[in-house]
């Protein structure tokens, strides 16, 4: 989209990069950053040039309400720039008026752990997450929402080098930069996105406690291992995914007290902490207990609960009969309780795992789950997931399966994908070509 407009007052500057409000002819306000090189030499100014084109054609590329969209750009003008929404303020101004951003930080950690999924499922690593570069928006409605910008380093922070080196720099924030990516940074990985989350964690929960950089962090509180995970030196060691990130942070931030049924309960859930690799005992006792607790009509909301990514994939690994089994019970668990609306993430990145080492049958039953959960909780990211889930691309057989599926759970089919096109702005036609027909053969009249 072309956009006219007249750049008006400056909003800031870094090493790299002026931001400037332009006004379009229509009286909407944006924000224009523009390619800084005057103090480069004109070698320095092609590195800087083809790094700004490469982040803003990554950034362009993302599409997701915690990401911050490329609504113009010119990169052959010179110098370059492109225009994104205007923004309120940034997580940066809300830490400094109140670090604790009110006791009540979930909001905006949740929305940069969303954001970050996206690029990481993108292919891309953000390499200098830090809360200057997370920008607020407040709509006309009040809702307030965040999102990432500013991917790949054009601006660098206080005490960074503004030297380009071969070695494609040391780059990023210090205070917020993995270890790993100190001396070279095309070391960085999703895993220093990581260790860059967890600096913010200590900005908020730290105490205001002066860190040092690239070190291992700690702050106390249940939020401690949170932070300590995520800012191991030995990169292997942190999450191995924002999905892991999120659970154990939202079971901290929604300080909730469990109520257990039984004592039993309560043992069992100190062995799912107490280890993400259990013994095929342990996993003994507790599909036992999961079965008893289903034949009495008891919830199993809190063992579910309990169980992490690193107990399904280790679960996987030394029992895939098991595997699937807890599967085919967690596929019921999502279809059959009502949960909190945020809650339905945490839910639908434990049903992936299933979806992406089950077997078919498995496979369909988790499908079919994240339809319901979705549609009826209107969670847009869960609906997006069932779109993948069964998209053109999955096997016949598969679909088929979902099918079989549907019938068998009764589910109207019809009906939430008319929810699903309404609310996410997707296409049926975007779907296997066998759940077109299921639908063209629904809306017959019986």
């Amino acid at each position: 989209m072309k956009l006219e407009f007249q750049i008006e007052d400056e909003l800031g500057r870094g090493g790299f990069g002026i931001v400037n409000l332009a006004r379009a002819e229509d009286g909407t306000c944006y924000a224009i950053k523009t390619l800084n090189i005057a103090a480069f030499s004109d070698e320095q100014r092609v590195k800087l040039k083809k790094r700004f084109e490469r982040e803003v054609l990554y950034q362009d590329k993302i599409d997701h309400p915690n990401v911050v969209p490329i609504i113009s750009h010119d990169l052959d003008d010179d110098p370059p720039w492109f225009v994104m929404p205007l923004a309120t303020g940034s997580l940066a101004d809300d830490i400094n008026q109140d670090r604790t951003l009110g006791g009540n930080p979930k909001k905006p950690l949740l929305d940069i752990l969303a954001g970050l999924e996206a690029v990481h499922k993108n292919g891309h690593c953000h390499r200098d997450l830090k809360p200057g570069n997370v920008l607020k928006f407040e709509g006309d409605d009040g809702n307030v929402v965040y999102r990432i910008s500013d991917f790949g380093l054009v601006t660098p922070g206080v005490g960074d080098t503004t030297t380009l080196t071969d070695s494609n720099m040391a780059g990023g924030t210090v205070l917020y930069r993995a270890p790993e990516c100190a001396n070279n940074f095309r070391r960085a990985t999703f895993r220093a996105d990581i260790y860059s989350f967890g600096a913010i964690l200590h900005d908020i929960f730290g105490g205001g406690v002066t860190r040092l950089p690239h070190s291992e962090l700690h702050v106390t509180g249940a939020i401690g291992p949170i932070v300590e995970k995520c800012t191991k030196s030995v990169a292997r060691r942190r999450y191995r995914s924002v999905a892991s990130l999120r659970d154990d942070l939202f079971n901290v931030l929604t300080n909730e007290i469990i109520e257990f049924f039984s004592e039993e309960e309560e043992e069992i859930i100190e062995i799912l902490k107490s280890a993400d690799d259990l013994s095929d005992t342990q996993w003994d006792r507790i599909f036992n207990f999961i079965d008893e607790n289903a034949d009495q009509g008891i919830s199993n909301n809190n063992i579910m609960r309990s169980i992490s990514h690193e107990h399904l994939i280790s679960l996987y690994q030394a029992a895939p009969d098991m595997f699937h089994g807890l599967g085919e019970i967690y596929s019921q668990f999502a279809m059959s309780s009502e949960f909190a609306f945020e809650y339905c993430d945490i839910i639908s990145d434990k049903a992936q795992i299933f979806y992406d080492y089950g077997e078919l049958e498995l496979k369909a039953q988790i499908t079919v789950a994240m339809l319901e959960l979705g549609t009826r909780h209107n969670r847009w990211r869960v609906e997006g997931q069932f779109m993948e889930m069964a998209g053109p691309n999955v096997d016949n057989a598969l679909a088929e399966l979902i099918v079989i599926e549907m019938q068998v759970q009764r589910i109207d089919f019809l009906h939430r994908m008319e929810m699903i096109e309404t609310s996410i702005n997707v296409d049926r036609k975007e779907l296997h070509p066998l759940l077109l027909v299921y639908l063209e053969e629904l809306e017959v009249p019986k």
